[in-house]
């Protein structure tokens, strides 16, 4: 064979090498194509995998956003992050006890972040977890603004049919509140119509009112009991 015939041919086989890895490259990208996640996510750097574990959130992809999430944190353990992030994930997928275990390692790292103690506390509720999720709330009540702690505690016992509990929180909330905030009197009318306890309901949208006479809401509310709208609803909850 000529040279120039050997030199054309070794061209070619380099040619199709390229288009082969060029390929394979932009499948990489879309985690898909020549090589599969299971194998892609092991050879992704940690920032990448951050990104494409993202992209699949945004896109709806929670399988393959467990996929990452959980690879993530195999090779990080312990990063808020990661440990948050697979936590939302297996509580949108319905593994929730598996949730739970993630999302509180976050919330043990970040003492305080309420948005870390809600998503713990939903994965506790939806998994049935409710001794557990009793004694969280109980655990961390001083967190947040004065009172919340009993409102977050009443919301989440009500969810979980612990109504005696839920009840008891928010009478506490009260007592703590004082009259400084509308929310817990608000927080006790929902919960007081949800077991069918008008007197309480009327009485607590009274003391709502003192927040705001005019609020349209309460007004409509208290207009639907029979009552008659007029200064004399109110009630200072002091």
């Amino acid at each position: 064979m000529r040279t120039d015939e050997l030199m054309e041919k070794n061209q070619m086989k380099l040619a199709k090498s390229i288009a082969v890895v060029a390929v394979c490259a932009l499948s990489y990208g879309a985690l898909s194509g020549c090589t599969p996640v299971s194998k892609i996510r092991r050879t992704l750097a940690l920032s990448d995998i951050h990104i494409q574990a993202g992209v699949a959130e945004s896109r709806g992809q929670d399988e393959t956003a467990l996929e990452l999430w959980t690879e993530y944190v195999n090779r990080r353990p312990q990063s808020v992050l990661g440990e948050y992030r697979l936590g939302m994930v297996e509580t949108r997928l319905g593994l929730y006890n598996q949730a739970a275990g993630h999302l509180r390692i976050a919330y043990d790292l970040t003492p305080g972040n309420l948005e870390h103690l809600d998503a713990l506390s939903q994965a506790l509720l939806l998994g049935n977890q409710t001794e557990s999720l009793m004694k969280l709330l109980r655990q961390t009540m001083d967190e947040g603004k004065p009172g919340t702690g009993h409102l977050r505690l009443a919301h989440y016992a009500q969810q979980a049919g612990q109504m005696d509990e839920a009840r008891e929180a928010l009478i506490l909330a009260i007592a703590q509140d004082q009259g400084e905030s509308i929310a817990p009197y608000i927080a006790m009318a929902d919960f007081s119509a949800s077991i069918g306890d008008t007197v309480t309901e009327i009485e607590h949208l009274r003391m709502a009112l003192w927040f705001d006479a005019s609020d349209p809401e309460i007004l409509a509310r208290l207009e639907s009991k029979g009552m008659i709208a007029g200064p004399s609803l109110v009630i200072d909850p002091r």
